[in-house]
């Protein structure tokens, strides 16, 4: 009888283990905006959930830092929030689109380190730029 309830238990606490690991690789990892509205509810707007093993594959993938920085790019320079955040110089609008532009087909051509020169270029743009 001993025998069979510390089987029983082996086999359980086994079970259980692989169950946990399981849940562990499918964990997922959200991201996502959400803001209070008016009526005082809070809101989800946007939300991305991926498992946790595609989210560190996107990180170890070649291409990393050229999506990443071009969503950087986007979100300082080209979206509406970003335009009123900054007091832009002339030009310099116009110059971080077209080095964004010539960093994307670099790293769409396969020239990986060429494309984020190009794409940090414009970063630095932006990051010495008087905020509003």
């Amino acid at each position: 009888m001993k025998k069979i309830i510390l089987l029983t238990s082996i086999l359980l606490a086994a079970t259980l283990s692989a169950e946990a690991k399981t849940n562990k690789e499918n964990e997922k990892i959200c991201t996502g905006f959400a803001k209070w509205t008016k009526d005082g509810e809070f809101k989800t707007i946007r939300s991305k959930c991926i498992t946790k093993k595609e989210y560190e594959a996107n990180l170890k993938s070649k291409n990393y830092l050229c999506n990443y920085y071009q969503k950087s790019i986007w979100k300082e320079s080209e979206r509406e929030y970003g335009k009123k955040q900054y007091k832009w110089a002339d030009g310099s609008l116009e110059k971080i689109k077209s080095l964004k532009e010539e960093g994307k087909s670099l790293c769409d051509s396969g020239k990986l380190k060429e494309g984020e020169a190009k794409l940090k270029e414009a970063i630095k743009i932006i990051s010495h730029t008087m905020m509003n």
